[in-house]
């Protein structure tokens, strides 16, 4: 089946003839091939379509398979970790809080010394023309910038993802941040993002599904993925900006901005874990998702998470 909106009725234009009579052949070993299992019998329209999100990238304005991505070895990027990212999911194609992605994009470049042209910069509407190409459901998109070697421009490249399984809470496990002051380009989302993955990682291992990060003086930061946010006696909060030793996310402000409650920011030691009565994380991928762990301490997904939960499913 042809691809949305695409007029050529081959499913497979966009490959190379080798990589064609494979997919062709097996489409599900190919799917596999990059992480993705798929059930028995799934209609063939769907695997298409899967196929299309994991093989193709839109680069530099073109939409083109992902053996023919190219990054030069020289680039600083892939080298020392100066690039930049942003991701979001779609709604109906279209990109969630997508200028304020590309607003924080360009941010986080200058902290590693990239000066980026705005016009390389897919828009709302690029993105969600890149998307129709790819499938009809909404997906996870990345968008990356590289800063690329002396004298030549880094890379700019988009690409999808399918959307994760909806998560009904999160546990955390409260652990000591891997970022320091003056070190924002490891809080920020630059390539050098191991250490975050590393700490979330770590709280797997002890049975926890992500990290609640500190500060040296053992004030609540974010999780490893996501900035969180606390119900007490006074209202909900969230912890404050401080040294800029974690992440302000999209939908962080957007909560702040715009949320049915009024939220306020501030110190939040760990040691309040106690007086709080509800919790959430959020981030643009999957919206606010209930915290009902942290530690050893045990919350209900309240009636107001609930809400601001059917809030947010409507902006």
């Amino acid at each position: 089946m042809a691809a949305p909106n695409v007029p050529n009725p081959d499913p497979f234009w966009w490959a190379d003839l080798p990589l064609k009579e494979r997919l062709l052949r097996d489409p599900a070993a190919v799917l596999k091939e990059r992480g993705i299992t798929a059930p028995v019998g799934l209609h063939p329209q769907i695997v298409h379509e899967a196929l299309r999100i994991v093989s193709l990238l839109w680069v530099e304005g073109k939409v083109v398979p992902l053996e023919r991505f190219y990054i030069d070895p020289s680039d600083e990027g892939l080298l020392f970790g100066r690039g930049v990212w942003e991701s979001t999911k779609t709604i109906k194609g279209v990109p969630w809080l997508w200028k304020e992605h590309i607003a924080r994009l360009v941010k986080t470049a200058a902290l590693v010394d990239i000066q980026i042209a705005p016009e390389r910069l897919p828009d709302s509407k690029q993105v969600a023309e890149y998307v129709a190409l790819l499938t009809g459901q909404d997906v996870v998109i990345r968008l990356n910038v590289t800063a690329g070697r002396p004298g030549h421009t880094g890379v700019v490249w988009m690409s999808a993802s399918l959307r994760p399984a909806p998560s009904t809470a999160v546990r955390l496990k409260s652990l000591l941040t891997p970022v320091f002051k003056d070190q924002p380009y490891l809080a920020w989302k630059t390539f050098q993002y191991a250490s975050r993955l590393r700490i979330g990682q770590e709280a797997g291992k002890a049975g926890f599904d992500s990290s609640l990060m500190l500060d040296p003086d053992s004030n609540v930061l974010e999780a490893a993925h996501a900035n969180i946010f606390f119900r007490l006696k006074d209202g909900w909060v969230t912890p404050s900006l401080g040294d800029g030793l974690f992440l302000p996310g999209t939908v962080r402000q957007h909560v702040l901005d715009h949320a049915p409650v009024i939220v306020r920011e501030q110190v939040i030691p760990l040691s309040m874990m106690s007086e709080v009565t509800e919790a959430f994380v959020t981030n643009s991928n999957v919206g606010i998702v209930p915290v009902t762990q942290i530690d050893d301490h045990k919350y209900p997904v309240g009636p107001e998470t609930t809400n601001l939960i059917k809030w947010i499913a409507t902006t």
